[in-house]
């Protein structure tokens, strides 16, 4: 395509020359000679000033400021910086832009003009259509020469991700049903701390409150002795947003809605979070609308899962109970 584009202009110019030409030869006019001259050597210079041009440019692009929810419009900002005195740069940015659930292999191209000790700014406005992150990509940039003879070929480093946030739906009341797992220090509950049955004694270290130190036993053997106490189980709402291909959206929706109305009520909660690449769980404890909004782009970085979520879970956890599973139709309490 680009070949075809500066074939215009070559052919063009030539015309243009053969005109001078037949002026100069034909009408004896020395002006016509010295222009048919400088028109011979001018695409060498061009040539040579595009060469140098491209190497002296360089495009960021910068992601929007603020939240974007499902629906909304945003724009990408590209800032275009031309730090060499060679002007009328044609510049044709390849990129491609998709939502990582939804891949698209489709790419684009946005045309900038580069001119001599300049920086331009554009706006590229997209529209969100579902929940998800989106990501905007380019990793060539093509240059034209002033006379548009050749295009330059370079590389662009370009990789902004936008996270999309999923609109809020009516989730009606439901029994929500408490995991009863292992002890994780992380969490806080009123059922998972420590009590007041000492499990044993052990040296001091580094870190250890001094509240924990039993002295009587400290004196005794000369070095510092600190209890280490039961802790009771911990009972949690377990969240298993089941992230399949197809039911994307809707998943997210539910888990967000769900997250905020228990967030809303005082409820806390740990959230696993399927990685479909080597098949394994991550969990993210949810106690505020910040943690909720993080553990939602912990989400939304994984790509939907061709298996079922679930039975990959049950694998890993046998036996396990009162995980609240979160799927495109439902939501479940088992």
């Amino acid at each position: 395509m680009e070949i075809l584009k500066n074939s215009v202009y070559i052919v063009s110019y030539i015309m243009m020359v053969a005109v001078v030409l037949v002026v100069a030869v034909f009408y004896r006019q020395p002006l016509a000679s010295v222009l048919f001259v400088f028109l011979l050597v001018l695409p060498f210079i061009s040539l040579a000033s595009g060469k140098y041009g491209s190497a002296k440019l360089s495009v960021i692009a910068s992601a929007p400021a603020g939240q974007v929810d499902e629906g909304d419009e945003f724009r990408i900002r590209l800032k275009l910086r031309n730090s060499s005195p060679v002007p009328l740069l044609r510049c044709t940015l390849k990129y491609t832009f998709c939502n990582l659930y939804r891949e698209d292999e489709d790419s684009f191209s946005v045309t900038l003009a580069g001119e001599s000790f300049a920086s331009e700014e554009f706006d590229m406005t997209f529209k969100t259509s579902m929940p998800g992150t989106f990501t905007f990509d380019a990793d060539t940039i093509l240059i034209s020469d002033p006379l548009h003879f050749h295009t330059f070929k370079r590389k662009a480093d370009i990789h902004v991700m936008i996270p999309v946030m999923p609109r809020i739906v009516e989730i009606p009341d439901i029994a929500l049903s408490q995991f009863e797992g292992e002890p994780f220090d992380d969490i806080v509950s009123e059922s998972g701390e420590l009590t007041r049955d000492i499990k044993q004694l052990r040296e001091y270290r580094a870190g250890d409150r001094l509240k924990d130190i039993h002295w009587k036993a400290s004196a005794v053997t000369g070095e510092l002795v600190v209890k280490e106490y039961e802790r009771s189980v911990d009972l949690m709402y377990l969240l298993l947003p089941e992230i399949m291909k197809g039911s994307e959206a809707e998943v997210l929706r539910k888990y967000y809605s769900l997250g905020k109305k228990m967030i809303s009520s005082g409820m806390g909660f740990r959230t696993a979070v399927f990685h479909p690449g080597d098949k394994t769980f991550s969990y993210v404890n949810v106690s505020d609308e910040t943690a909720l909004e993080e553990s939602v782009f912990e989400i939304m970085r994984e790509k939907a899962s061709e298996t079922d979520v679930y039975s990959m879970y049950t694998d890993q956890n046998p036996g396990s109970y009162g995980v609240i599973r979160i799927c495109a139709k439902s939501i479940k309490s088992t």
